[in-house]
């Protein structure tokens, strides 16, 4: 697409706009209205033709996006275009502003406009605008008979109508080369527009552009002005310097004391000491963006640091290549992108592991992912070694990976328990196990499918009781309830905030982000995924549960058992008068 930068901000300085501290001026871009101009620049020389805008609020992403719509119907004669807002207010909000930059705007710079009322905008060079309210609530029929070769979509986040959108999406052109589709909006929580922007931020042919609070020049506080005097104390909190790290990490972007003295004003007069809402209206990433409601579960300044850490940790990626039959299924190693498991550390002869599984569609509707993760155990401590993350399986092929998986890891001697989630579909994947079992004990001898079926020996099933009670009476692998959800997500938080849980994985410390708790509610909000951390907190529950003690009583620790080789030499006779000196007043050596 031919697009200069520099004619559409000199087409933007003839506008006129209104403004809450100088009332009518030309407009004249914020450093965020220029950092979205320059990404959307960047997208339109890579061939690239729809743009997902995430956005906090009062930043004047639509404003200069109104602006563009008109420039873009005006540069190109024949196009359908249509603004698409979430409301009949908002729509007749935007044509507001759409008739004031008419209006504002010298007679050399524009076509001639034949129309414009609440249903459209017509254009003497044959382009067109139409007016589009998605609504609140589902209809169906967004956008139905109309063919729009440019789009405008805002406040996507509150469209109530899935079917709308799709809708909507099968009337855009896909060849005209000046088509071009915009959807800007707020977060509100993990719903349709998240999924868009995930799909955005993976797709060669869309683009995704978060705009931070940070990149407006108005939102901090002068070093002479009595906030910063009031607000900026010489360092970041505990909070702050998590995201102000992933500010830097993320967008290469360093805050500064007047922005964080800017940032401490907002929330204490503006948002009434309200860190989270604070946090939902002017987010400083996209993660904190959709995060609506109720309390961050994990701490977040930990999880980023074990974030940070896991990124560095070598691994390798591998799939499966399904056969007819369970012996005929191949491992493959592979690419990042196809991985569907990933592996850190090999089976360790001494090692014992615990594996928690839980199928998609397991604890919500929107949990679509079969994961499972593999634990080392010690007696104070757990270090993940294996994860599973795929939308791709069957229940029929997750029971053969966790056979292969937890059989490969626990060999001979049965070292692997397995704790799979039996809600859902769990039922129909211990069903497969229980197939392989009997297989497995019906071949006779020198069966060739004997070998590949002998890793399910190494399996150890988890057994199920009541917290509450004193009977014997045991179940079959891990049952999840309001209780037991509670539980195991406890277990995990206090075990991680010891260090007791050592987390490989950046993709599942990623979704500890999602976790938030409302009363007795714990879990991802809406459609933010949570599978490998429920994977995570079920295998945490089968080392704690049963694995623990009985490592304890052989006093195998993990630093007793991955310290490395010490050289040994004898003692110098001071040495060992110290060393009997300490132990006989009972004070024992680290190590010894």
């Amino acid at each position: 697409m031919d697009f200069s930068l520099q004619r559409f901000e000199f087409f933007c300085s003839q506008l006129r706009v209104d403004t809450k501290e100088k009332g009518r001026v030309p407009l004249r871009w914020l450093g965020t209205q220029r950092y979205l101009m320059e990404e959307i620049a960047k997208g339109m020389e890579q061939d690239i033709h729809t743009f997902f805008i995430l956005k906090g609020r009062q930043v004047g992403i639509s404003t200069v996006t109104l602006a563009l719509d008109l420039y873009w119907l005006f540069k190109n004669p024949g196009l359908q275009g249509g603004v698409i807002t979430d409301t009949d207010e908002n729509r007749e909000l935007f044509r507001s502003y759409l008739t004031q930059y008419m209006e504002s705007l010298p007679a050399k710079y524009k076509p001639k406009q034949l129309s414009h009322n609440r249903v459209q905008l017509t254009l003497g060079n044959a382009s067109r605008l139409i007016y589009l309210v998605a609504g609140t609530r589902k209809q169906g029929n967004l956008g139905r008979g109309k063919a729009l070769n440019f789009a405008h979509g805002t406040e996507t986040s509150s469209w109530g109508d899935e079917d709308g959108y799709s809708s909507l999406m099968n009337t855009l052109a896909q060849d005209n080369p000046n088509r071009m589709y915009i959807f800007e909006s707020t977060a509100r929580g993990y719903n349709m527009f998240y999924e868009c922007w995930e799909i955005a931020k993976k797709s060669d042919l869309q683009k995704a552009i978060f705009i931070g609070w940070w990149r407006n020049e108005f939102y901090q506080k002068a070093r002479n002005s009595p906030e910063f005097k009031a607000f900026w104390d010489g360092q970041p909190t505990s909070n702050e310097r998590v995201w102000i790290k992933e500010v830097m990490r993320r967008y290469n972007v360093s805050i500064t004391p007047e922005q964080i003295a800017w940032w401490r004003w907002y929330v204490q007069e503006q948002m009434r000491d309200d860190e989270n809402l604070a946090l939902q209206e002017m987010p400083p990433t996209e993660d904190y963006a959709f995060q609506l409601s109720g309390s961050k579960y994990f701490d977040a300044e930990r999880t980023n640091k074990a974030y940070q850490e896991a990124l560095l940790k070598p691994r390798r990626f591998f799939r499966y290549k399904f056969g007819v039959q369970f012996e005929h299924t191949e491992f493959i190693e592979t690419n990042e992108e196809m991985a569907e498991v990933t592996i850190w550390e090999w089976p360790n002869d001494r090692g014992v592991y615990v594996m928690g599984a839980d199928p998609a569609y397991g604890s919500s509707e929107w949990a679509d992912e079969f994961a499972a993760c593999i634990l080392r155990c010690y007696s104070d401590k757990v270090e993940q070694v294996l994860e599973i993350g795929t939308t791709d399986w069957t229940e029929q092929q997750f029971a053969w990976a966790i056979a292969h998986l937890a059989g490969f890891y626990g060999g001979p001697r049965g070292g692997c328990m397995l704790a799979l989630e039996m809600q859902g579909p769990g039922g129909a994947v211990l069903n497969e196990l229980k197939n392989l079992k009997r297989l497995a004990g019906s071949l006779p001898a020198g069966d060739p499918r004997s070998g590949a079926l002998n890793v399910v020996a190494g399996i150890r099933d988890y057994m199920w009781k009541r917290q509450d009670t004193f009977s014997i009476g045991y179940a079959l692998q891990w049952q999840t309830n309001v209780k037991e959800k509670i539980r195991m997500f406890s277990a995990l938080r206090s075990y991680f905030g010891r260090d007791m849980v050592l987390v490989s994985s950046p993709g599942c410390l990623q979704q500890f982000r999602n976790i938030h708790q409302n009363g007795d509610k714990i879990g991802g909000e809406g459609r933010a995924k949570d599978d490998r951390v429920v994977a995570l907190c079920i295998a945490v529950i089968a080392w704690n549960d049963w694995v623990l003690q009985e490592m304890a009583g052989t006093n195998r620790t993990y630093f007793l058992e991955n310290r490395e080789a010490e050289e040994i030499r004898k003692a110098t006779p001071i040495e060992s008068n110290i060393t009997k000196f300490l132990q006989g007043n009972g004070i024992s050596l680290h190590g010894r």
